[in-house]
């Protein structure tokens, strides 16, 4: 970005993402008032090929996303996968998802509307002054020796996967789709977890071997969380590990010691001294993972399912990307 000229600032809006389902019209006219933004619309992920390309053609310098976690993960990963632009600009996350994780950390926080004319009023100064730039990679899953690989910044097994088919059946279902909603399912899956309730406390094997290791370790999961974020929902920075790597990790066995004491401490990013291997808890950063498992896997909202037979679960970083929080 030139810091005499306006910044050529392109958006991307997926219309049928959480928040933006209800409010895009009013979104649109906001945006249609904004100095220097560029603003296309897609409905589906087919949609994200032809607007980077335009945007590409276009010469941005900025690259917003008003979407979930799933639509910042679809762009940025054919962007970076496709090498659409020839060094991805800085970009700009709206929270118009439901659970905006990526937003709470990297982008704009709060309300949809508020960031939006946080985010018009940051374009009509020429997108150059203001915000704090982070860095962040993203994580390239691929399973076993699929060609296709995936892209996201959260992944998580066991009860999360429990708590997010609780949500879909009995929060989202009734048209609850705000923080409430996500605070709402995370209460009751940990509530199910205390009470061993069946529904959220089934275990899943698996075997996990961190960066060049020669061996791993096979462990019945209770929890497997891994992500490229340091911020999850409701603030959550349940990570402790030490040492290099982009890629955190966090894994709680099956019948953790301690667990509601040692799960909030850990949730608050203060783990105690109960959060230890001995006692259940694990937590390293990497810069590479391979986990072995059957079962669905959450990746930023989007169920996959892996099996021993297609091989392991690889998850490694991608190079940096430079966000701007607004």
């Amino acid at each position: 970005m030139n810091g005499s000229e306006p910044a050529r600032i392109g958006l991307i809006s997926n219309r049928n993402s959480g928040h933006n389902r209800d409010q895009f019209e009013q979104i649109k006219q906001l945006v249609a008032g904004c100095k220097n933004v560029n603003h296309l619309e897609t409905a589906s992920s087919g949609d994200i090929p032809a607007a980077l390309r335009q945007l590409v053609e276009q010469k941005i310098e900025v690259l917003a996303i008003n979407g979930g976690d799933g639509t910042v993960s679809a762009i940025l990963g054919h962007a970076l996968e496709h090498t659409s632009f020839g060094k991805l600009p800085p970009v700009v996350v709206l929270p118009g998802g439901t659970a905006n994780m990526n937003a709470g950390d990297i982008g704009a926080r709060g309300k949809l509307l508020p960031a939006v004319r946080r985010f018009c009023h940051w374009a009509g100064s020429g997108g150059n002054l203001g915000g704090e730039q982070v860095q962040r990679s993203l994580m390239r899953v691929q399973i076993g020796a699929e060609t296709s690989v995936h892209y996201g910044m959260f992944l998580g097994m066991g009860a999360v996967i429990q708590g997010t088919e609780y949500a879909h059946q009995e929060i989202h279902s009734r048209g609850l789709r705000d923080d409430f909603s996500v605070a709402l399912g995370v209460a009751r899956t940990v509530w199910g977890l205390i009470r061993d309730d069946p529904r959220f406390s089934q275990t899943v094997a698996v075997n996990l071997r961190l960066n060049d290791a020669t061996d791993s370790h096979d462990y019945n999961a209770l929890i497997i969380v891994v992500s490229s974020l340091q911020r999850l929902f409701l603030g959550m920075r349940p990570f402790w590990g030490t040492g290099p790597g982009p890629l955190r990790l966090t894994l709680i066995m099956e019948h953790p010691h301690r667990f509601l004491r040692t799960f909030i401490a850990i949730a608050r990013g203060k783990p105690n001294r109960h959060a230890t291997t001995d006692n259940g808890y694990i937590s390293h950063n990497a810069d590479r993972i391979n986990i072995s498992m059957q079962g669905s896997l959450n990746l930023d909202g989007e169920i996959l399912t892996s099996e021993p037979a297609a091989g392991p679960i690889t998850i490694t970083a991608s190079p940096m990307v430079t966000f701007i929080r607004l």
